[in-house]
């Protein structure tokens, strides 16, 4: 007796490689928060910002193919905050970066910022933040008492749940 299921998969026997999840959500999240980020950049470089929009985008300055002044590498080594707001210039997105020249020290510099680089997007105008930096967590099959107590702050704390308040007025 064969297992219930899709039958076209009878006829020809597909085989995963051993290294590839079969559903890697993990891989699946960041993809589809990066695709947020991209239309939001997308939309800022054809038409700027307005109704108080702007960004806060922190970025693995550690990561090779991210170009940027050495200075900026010097004083970031490992993460950096940019700012988009008022004082940005030449903003391009593409599939697997965007590029952006923004002042630094009273200096325009050119930046090129991989997507796969970055750790977390906000824009405070709307409330809207989201931590790309998804840990995998493996929950044991019988929780002890004492975490039982802290499940609540722990899904409060620790999810990747997006929370998006309305602007009331």
């Amino acid at each position: 007796m064969k297992a219930p299921g899709n039958r076209s998969l009878q006829k020809k026997e597909l085989v995963m490689k051993k290294k590839e999840k079969f559903l890697n959500y993990k891989s699946l999240i960041r993809s589809s928060l990066l695709s947020v980020i991209k239309y939001a950049l997308k939309q800022t470089s054809e038409y700027g910002l307005s109704d108080g929009h702007h960004f806060y985008i922190t970025f693995d300055t550690s990561f090779s193919k991210n170009i940027m002044p050495p200075y900026l590498k010097k004083d970031y080594p490992s993460s950096m905050m940019i700012v988009i707001e008022n004082e940005y210039w030449n903003l391009k997105v593409f599939e697997d970066y965007f590029s952006i020249d923004l002042k630094f020290k009273g200096k325009i510099d050119h930046l090129i910022i991989y997507f796969s680089s970055l750790k977390s997007f906000v824009d405070p105008s709307v409330s809207f933040t989201l931590n790309l930096e998804i840990d995998e967590k493996v929950t044991p099959s019988k929780p002890k008492k004492k975490e039982k107590l802290n499940k609540k702050k722990q899904i409060e704390n620790k999810s990747n749940i997006i929370f998006l308040k309305p602007n009331r007025k």
